[in-house]
């Protein structure tokens, strides 16, 4: 209901900004502001799951858990802003973009046979340094602007989509129990593997935006989101032949996250600015569905007891801004 609800809130209000007839803009002030930059940026990711759902005996809680860590990603990332006001209180609409390249990561996949991470009887050592992240938000907001303009605070809500497409491979074996699991790989290095786990989150979000004009050149800048998402992955596990390819399995879950950001610009002139900027965020599921695809054609449905996903970005932007200032009815721009 909440997700239905902001969704519908963020596209009418879109709407009827996008439709006001360009007549009405000026009346109002109306500023663009759009920034390109490059950064470095840290992932990790995790999940496990447990037993069959539908058992009527014992299961292991931890059956089998993944883990991605310290992925190294180079990340190119676009903003754009709209505002249209007056009297100090302004409408603001803006998008972010960005995609990022993996470089560099590691893996480990465990398998337990026993309870809260006991009697482990295979774990694989794996290279993560392929694959890609993606992040796009949209937002609206209404914007107050105090003290001459230097303090402007915004609270927003939108509507955001993220994406990890991330790959194991290089496999090597470093626990290896046949007493537990006869199939179980032996130590050492392991060929072929390619396997893959895409996944997205999506949802609404709410948020509060704060800038503050330090001085002429110095700007400082913060916001806080907080995000309610549908998640869902995919994965082809592809040295599994009793697995379907190339969906092996799939996650569907219900999550939320945190996303923080803080940064500063130095500004050039009334057009040009540079700013530095670090972002946060901080993903978690509630417990959830693994299906489980088998190669004869049924499925099995497990408990997916939660993901975790975190990730921090830095990086340089340059902007330009554009603005239109009214006067008696008339735009005048510089």
């Amino acid at each position: 209901m909440i997700k239905a609800w902001f969704r519908t809130g963020a596209l009418f209000s879109l709407a009827l900004l996008l439709f006001l007839p360009v007549k009405v803009y000026a009346d109002y002030d109306v500023e663009m502001a759009y920034s390109l930059g490059m950064g470095s940026r840290v992932d990790n990711l995790d999940w496990s799951i447990a037993g069959n759902l539908y058992s009527t005996g014992p299961y292991v809680n931890v059956l089998s858990e993944l883990k991605w860590s310290d992925l190294e990603i180079s990340q190119f990332k676009a903003d754009g802003r709209f505002l249209v006001g007056k009297d100090q209180k302004f409408v603001l609409l803006k998008v972010m973009l960005d995609y990022g390249w993996i470089l560099s990561g590691d893996n480990r996949d465990s398998d337990y046979a026993g309870n809260n991470r006991t009697l482990e009887f295979s774990r694989s050592s794996n290279s993560a340094n392929n694959g890609n992240v993606s992040d796009a938000s949209l937002g609206l907001g209404y914007q107050f602007r105090l003290v001459s303009d230097r303090i402007r605070i915004t609270p927003l809500m939108g509507y955001s989509s993220s994406r990890q497409n991330l790959r194991m491979t290089n496999g090597y074996q470093t626990v290896s129990r046949p007493d537990l699991y006869s199939k179980v790989s032996p130590l050492g290095p392991f060929y072929g593997l390619d396997s893959t786990y895409e996944t997205q989150w999506k949802g609404p979000w709410i948020g509060l935006e704060l800038s503050l004009q330090a001085s002429e050149k110095i700007a400082l800048f913060g916001s806080f989101e907080y995000h309610w998402a549908d998640y869902y992955a995919k994965a082809n596990w592809n040295l599994r032949d009793d697995l379907a390819h190339p969906i092996s399995f799939e996650h569907d879950a219900d999550g939320t996250g945190i996303v923080a950001s803080a940064g500063g610009a130095y500004v050039f002139n009334e057009r040009w600015s540079l700013k530095i900027y670090l972002d946060m965020q901080q993903w978690s599921t509630d417990p959830g569905l693994d299906r489980v695809f088998g190669a004869d054609g049924g499925y099995v449905e497990t408990l997916l007891n939660e993901v975790n996903w975190s990730s921090f970005a830095a990086g340089l932007e340059l902007t330009y801004t554009f603005k239109g200032i009214s006067r008696s009815r008339r735009a005048v721009y510089y």
